[in-house]
């Protein structure tokens, strides 16, 4: 008879909550994310900056850089069908 090998669920992350998270959660929110989404999204977007910022040797591995800039492709709003005839 097989065993299972049972596996351990990492616990939850607790984060002292201040006004100024409150505020950059409600933002991340605005997309239809739930708490736990944003948060985990959160984590993962500054994990991946920060090593890019580590392979390029754009600051040393392991420090966290004074500023990170983000760059966005434009995603323009379609425009009305032409209404001349």
């Amino acid at each position: 008879m097989a065993t299972e090998k049972r596996t351990r669920r990492p616990s939850p992350v607790s984060v002292p909550r201040t006004a100024e998270f409150d505020a950059a959660l409600a933002t991340v929110m605005r997309t239809g994310m739930k708490k736990a989404e944003a948060v985990r999204l959160a984590v993962q977007f500054l994990a991946s900056g920060l090593e890019s910022a580590w392979s390029a040797g754009a600051v040393p591995d392991a420090t966290v850089p004074q500023r990170m800039r983000v760059t966005v492709q434009r995603q323009d709003a379609p425009q009305p069908a032409d209404q001349r005839v």
